[in-house]
């Protein structure tokens, strides 16, 4: 049986641990708009460019691969391939789920961005909270969806409490053949119950002498 490990903890890996995001890569056909857009109105550091005439296999095509420097070790990379033709746009709900959220730290660096992004002609939201977060929405010139975000309040272990929650419930009621968010929310509601009678029996044994 997999072991499961505790609310918010990792799975042991041992010694082996990953240490965040080298990069993330995405396709373009636009590469002059995306050097602009990120180099000049967002700011990243072009910092790394890979050019090959193929890749592994004989059908791969010659490519150029583009790297901008995200911060703390991070990337955002980038790939142009030679006689690619481009693909059609995604739905609005696969552009919107498939996004990158950027970090800032606070409500002032939030606004100055929605500032320059306005000054560079860029189309970008007001601010919008989601619980712990608020952000800025907006498109790159490849129609890649970037999010800019500052935390409402840190991460507690009561979130990951709720999360752990929250995928357990999704996860009984996924397997059926027409899940709903009301059946998960009331499969939730049966285990934070569970788990409320079982710590309560747990606190009752703990007290009660023997």
């Amino acid at each position: 049986m997999p072991h499961t490990p505790a609310t918010g903890a990792p799975l042991d890996t041992g010694s082996l641990r990953l240490k965040g995001v080298d990069h993330l890569a995405h396709v373009t056909w636009k590469p002059e708009e995306t050097l602009h857009f990120y180099r000049d109105v967002l700011g990243l550091p072009l910092v790394h460019a890979i050019t090959a005439t193929g890749w592994v296999t004989e059908d791969f095509p010659d490519f150029v691969h583009f790297f901008f420097a995200l911060g703390k070790g991070n990337h955002l990379a980038f790939f142009y391939y030679f006689g690619l033709l481009e693909e059609e746009e995604p739905g609005d709900l696969m552009h919107r789920s498939r996004h990158l959220a950027l970090h800032v730290d606070t409500e002032q660096e939030l606004t100055a961005w929605r500032v320059r992004l306005k000054e560079h002609g860029v189309r970008v939201t007001p601010p919008l909270a989601h619980e712990l977060l608020e952000s800025l929405y907006f498109d790159d010139p490849n129609g890649i969806q970037l999010e800019i975000t500052r935390p409402l309040r840190a991460f507690a272990d009561m979130d990951a409490r709720d999360a752990e929650l929250t995928l357990r419930a999704l996860s009984d009621i996924a397997r059926g053949e027409h899940p709903t968010v009301e059946d998960m929310w009331r499969r939730k509601g049966e285990l934070a119950r569970d788990h409320a009678e079982r710590a309560g029996r747990a606190a009752k044994e703990k007290v009660s002498p023997r």
